[in-house]
């Protein structure tokens, strides 16, 4: 793409219309296909919040908008992978934002340039500038940012096609083919599959991408495609058979992740499962899909220019767009149409919503929410309302419906101070190195407000316990700092998606299942880990003020476990309570707090 910017421009005949138009005609065909495609295989097998998801999802792909939709539609709470038929349309996103600011800055550039300097090097100059910025920003934002939005950000992306205009452009400044430069040559190229070969042999780890190791597979592409080397390795994809499949990479690109996604829901509906043959079958419908797409969509595209010329195009491109958003807004309307799957599935549809009473308080890993107040509050707003305040992660927020409620009801008022992914611990430079800056500084401050306020009187902690080594020093210093603590213990180590598993036993069943239950072991109840917490708080178990809230009290009975009960999951992914189920939990949490109000009166007295 490169070339045609700059061989338009030194033409001096470069339009950024003619130049899109031709990305239309290049991508936008088979996109098409494959998204009303996925509309319609998502009308037999998604349920109607994920239908509304996909269609919505669905329009931003249309826009070349879909990394902006699916960095909104991430983190810690996100739906999977597996449930996003479009979701690697986010990088045809970022390349045709890419496309539209590079030819921009490419004119502007070569129209200011000096003439005392060749126009191709000032470009060079350019184009190497912006990379770094766009690298320098991709290294900061992936360190900085812990919610991963440099994965879909095209200011921290840039720099990667930017290194193959770069090729390009001194490609055309640079004609030395001596001895020396062919040695050179030689040597690149097999220095870059020897980084090649390692980065497939090592993988990177998900969290490090992108970020610095990034550079490695980018500069073993450059060293690649710039060595321009005819050997065995680099002739070898110009063979046949792997120049047909590169004639369709693109239709593949487009067709393997639906496939993927709908095969993988099929197969888990009716107990199959991933074998290797079925990827196998899954891979082979991928090529075979993307060659038909090629052949039938993508070529004639191209070549019928006089059948379907620039505008008639558009014009199909604008009526297909705004039929999508009409059936989308239809969709939302409709609640994404339920009445086309069993009733009975919609249930766990509804254990799947991660929306608490106040989920805008809900700090990020970047200890960011939503509203500006630096502690959101629950319970009740009477003046002598005795305070509280919720300390933790997810595992601790989970609870906010039934301790709202039992709040009110006891006459509490308590602060929130939760963090995703962030259990309460007191900062320790050496003990918590590891973790994620944000999550220490969030302890930090909370542990100060708690200890600098007499008047939280009862601190409520929760989280994802990994051990007792943190939570004996945490609630030894609060409890020596006159508060009453309220531990929650932990729940169930499940394993699976509730909700998911309910879904899939249903649909094999071919009916309603209200109860399921499953007996109790000590994986399950987490028996090492509640042994140790009860070992390490054993020093204070005579103290009053330590108040334990057993929520498997509230979901285990008679040696039995219940997942689901009375038609209602009673989980919405594989550890956190539902919402629809939390107000279980609140008998637990009354009991607790009239305990906790009464310590507190009695120091009030004495």
């Amino acid at each position: 793409m490169t070339r045609i910017v700059v061989a338009d421009l030194v033409a001096q005949r470069f339009s950024l219309v003619s130049f899109g138009m031709m990305r239309i005609r290049r991508l936008f065909p088979a996109l098409g296909i494959v998204i009303a495609s996925s509309i319609v295989a998502g009308w037999f097998f998604t349920l109607p919040g994920e239908y509304q998801r996909h269609l919505r999802q669905a329009c931003f792909a249309l826009l070349s908008l879909s990394n902006l939709a699916f960095d909104a539609d991430s983190g810690y709470f996100a739906a999977p992978a597996q449930t996003k038929p479009l979701l690697h349309t986010w990088s045809l996103g970022v390349e045709w934002q890419f496309y539209i600011w590079m030819p921009l800055i490419a004119a502007a550039v070569w129209r200011k340039a000096l003439t005392s300097k060749p126009r191709i090097e000032v470009l060079i100059g350019a184009f190497c500038s912006v990379a770094l910025a766009s690298f320098v920003w991709c290294i900061w934002q992936s360190q900085s940012d812990l919610t991963g939005s440099a994965f879909f950000s095209l200011r921290a992306r840039a720099w990667e096609p930017l290194a193959g205009g770069l090729i390009a452009l001194i490609e055309l400044r640079v004609h030395d083919d001596g001895g020396k430069a062919l040695r050179l040559r030689k040597a690149a190229a097999t220095l870059g599959w020897f980084i090649f070969a390692g980065c497939v042999t090592y993988p990177m780890p998900e969290k490090a991408w992108p970020g610095l190791p990034t550079l490695l597979p980018i500069v073993g592409a450059v060293l690649i495609v710039g060595a321009r080397q005819q050997n065995l390795l680099a002739r070898w994809p110009s063979l046949g058979f792997f120049q047909r499949i590169g004639d369709w990479s693109y239709s593949i690109y487009l067709w393997h992740w639906p496939i993927w996604v709908f095969a993988l829901t099929w197969l888990s509906f009716r107990g199959y499962s991933v074998t290797f043959a079925a990827k196998m079958l899954i891979a082979t419908a991928s090529i075979s899909l993307g060659a038909a797409s090629y052949v039938l969509v993508e070529q004639p595209t191209r070549r019928n220019r006089d059948v379907l010329s620039d505008p008639r195009l558009m014009g199909i491109a604008t009526a297909s767009f705004c039929l999508l958003l009409a059936f989308t807004v239809t969709a939302f309307i409709r609640h994404g149409f339920p009445s086309r799957l069993p009733s009975y599935l919609g249930a766990a549809e509804e254990a799947r919503r991660t929306d608490t009473p106040r989920d805008e308080c809900f700090r990020n890993a970047n200890s960011i929410k939503r509203v500006a107040e630096p502690y959101c509050e629950f319970g009740s707003q009477a003046p002598e309302a005795k305070k509280a305040i919720l300390w933790g992660d997810s595992f601790a927020n989970q609870y906010l419906a039934p301790i709202s409620s039992a709040a009110i009801a006891t006459g509490m008022h308590g602060l929130i101070a939760t963090q995703s992914a962030c259990r309460p611990f007191i900062d320790d430079a050496l003990k918590h190195s590891s973790e994620q800056e944000p999550c220490r500084a969030f302890n930090r401050d909370t542990l100060n407000l708690v200890l600098s306020r007499a008047d939280l009187s009862t601190v409520i902690l929760g989280g994802n316990w990994g051990g007792p080594d943190e939570i004996a020093p945490l609630v030894q210093k609060l409890l020596s700092s006159g508060k009453t603590v309220v531990l929650i213990l932990p729940l169930l180590n499940i394993g699976f998606d509730v909700p998911q598993r309910w879904m899939e036993e249903q649909a094999r069943a071919g009916k309603a299942i209200r109860e399921w239950k499953v007996e109790v072991d000590p994986r399950l109840t987490q028996e090492t880990l509640r042994s140790e917490i009860a070992q390490r708080l054993a020093a204070y178990q005579e103290d009053p003020r330590l108040l334990l809230v057993d929520p498997q009290r509230a979901v285990c009975s008679g040696g039995y476990c219940f997942l689901v009960r009375n038609g209602q999951a009673n989980f919405r992914d594989t550890a956190h309570i539902s919402n629809v189920n939390a107000a279980q939990y609140q008998g637990l949490f009354d009991t607790a707090f009239k305990a906790a109000m009464r310590l507190s009166d009695l120091r009030g007295r004495s």
